[in-house]
């Protein structure tokens, strides 16, 4: 599994820069560079809510879903990148989040 580091501070998954989620889904299907992805799982954290105990020790290894079919990592529609960048801070919904570990294999 990816190792997924993410700097979308306000979601609520986030905690120290490491996605909560044992699985997220980055969508883009017809994407030909990242800023056309997005962080599916995105959600805006509200006031200092979280969906999980702080005292947990987040798993830096993630399953992620990909539909961004252009990628190079996309295989059978989960990604196989080693690590994994999500960005996109200040981000209010997931179309302001981004994989910037998407690489195109266009030809």
């Amino acid at each position: 599994m990816p190792i997924l580091d993410c700097s979308v501070k306000n979601c609520i998954h986030n905690m120290d820069s490491r996605c909560q989620l044992e699985q997220i889904k980055v969508e883009g299907h017809n994407a030909t560079d990242s800023d056309a992805t997005a962080c599916g799982s995105f959600q805006l954290r509200k006031g200092e809510a979280t969906y999980t105990n702080r005292s947990k020790i987040v798993d830096p290894e993630n399953d992620v879903k990909c539909e961004a079919e252009k990628c190079c990592f996309n295989e059978n529609k989960k990604c196989h990148a080693d690590h994994i960048d999500i960005s996109g801070n200040g981000a209010c919904d997931c179309g302001e989040t981004n994989c910037q570990s998407f690489r195109c294999d266009c030809q």
